[in-house]
């Protein structure tokens, strides 16, 4: 005997976030070599000072890529679909 059972389900488009990051990240990095290629110093060092841009446009990035994403999910959410989805079990 077989037992039909009709439930209502939301179904919504969520981001998934690590792309949204990683694509920050990537970003980030870019933006910190184009940035360390940019600027001389003085006496002509740029390892340490290219190091610590990265640090910091990495992790700038990175935030700025989960922002987005979360900005995203919130625009995303309020186009919720209802449908009716049905549940076979077989006994």
């Amino acid at each position: 005997m077989s037992k039909d059972k009709t439930e209502t389900a939301k179904i919504r488009r969520a981001p998934k976030f690590i792309p949204f990051m990683l694509t920050g990240v990537l970003l980030g990095g870019l933006i910190a070599i184009i940035l360390s290629l940019s600027i001389t110093t003085q006496d002509g060092k740029t390892a340490g000072f290219l190091t610590q841009l990265l640090v910091y446009c990495l992790g700038l990035g990175a935030g700025l890529g989960v922002l987005a994403a979360v900005v995203f999910d919130a625009l995303t959410a309020r186009r919720v679909k209802d449908v009716q989805v049905s549940k076979t079990s077989s006994n």
